[in-house]
């Protein structure tokens, strides 16, 4: 690890961090409100619309039972897709900056000649991206846990079941994140590292929510990265999702080694 890598990369990461943590927490806020508002309606619908049935399994990503609680349809906002936006969107551009954005820029030869390998760019950039992922992945309890606060229900949000989406989150977060990193390994362009990540991360979030209303979908769904970030199973279960989490953090972890063989032998263009 190097001192300084790790500090520029945090300096130049901090402000879109608040923005992210921010938007997150009150995403969360509001959706506690919405929830609030229309829980009981929602609640009706549930048991008597079976179109409705449908919507909500979209939305949730799993199925529901009869027993619509609020802390059940909480799930919905910690799969949201503003939320799902905004920290792919913190992923992609921090994971992508140094590791192809140095080399579109014409800077990278500047930067590599520095009195470090390639290896500990690669590492302290990494550490700093993932630490970043503490304070968004539990910006989805904070919000909760404010909404809760400022909002009343005929039954209370139960916080430690959703807790134990968080470290899903993270999990999910860190896959990403090394995703983007072993794309950007490859390629000399930051739009052509992002647009691959996001076209693999739209096909799997298009293709976990069709699982449910698709036979032939449901059958591939496991090749995707948003099959293992299930909310509603996660606290239907009330159990700490440790295949899932298991499954991202391996794959995070190929991802990360194949990006830093590649990124340590790569060819850099000079300015």
């Amino acid at each position: 690890m190097n001192i300084a890598i790790i500090v520029k990369t945090f300096r130049d990461s901090v402000l879109l961090l608040l923005m992210v943590v921010v938007g997150v927490t009150l995403l969360e806020v509001m959706f506690v409100g919405a929830i609030s508002e229309f829980a009981k309606e929602i609640e009706y619908l549930w048991l008597n619309r079976a179109l409705f049935q449908r919507l909500i399994r979209m939305l949730a990503g799993a199925e529901l039972s009869i027993d619509v609680t609020p802390t059940g349809l909480m799930t919905i906002g910690f799969a949201h897709p503003v939320m799902f936006t905004l920290v792919w969107g913190f992923a992609l551009v921090t994971c992508s900056r140094v590791v192809v954005g140095e080399v579109e820029r014409g800077t990278a030869d500047l930067l590599l000649t520095l009195p470090v390998s390639r290896s500990t760019v690669y590492a302290s950039v990494s550490l700093v991206w993932v630490l970043c992922g503490l304070p968004i992945s539990f910006a989805t309890l904070l919000g909760a846990k404010v909404g809760a606060i400022c909002f009343d229900f005929d039954q209370p949000l139960e916080l430690a079941m959703l807790a134990l989406v968080v470290p899903n989150l993270l999990s999910m977060f860190v896959c990403v994140g090394c995703l983007t990193m072993c794309c950007a390994s490859f390629v000399s362009s930051r739009g052509a590292a992002v647009s691959i990540v996001v076209a693999c991360l739209l096909s799997s979030f298009v293709l976990n929510y069709f699982a449910l209303l698709w036979p032939a979908a449901e059958r591939i769904s496991v090749i995707g990265m948003m099959h293992y970030y299930r909310p509603m199973v996660v606290v239907r279960s009330g159990e700490w999702p440790i295949g899932d989490i298991s499954v991202l953090l391996v794959s995070a972890a190929v991802f990360w080694v194949v990006g830093l063989i590649r990124y340590s032998t790569k060819d850099v263009p000079t300015a």
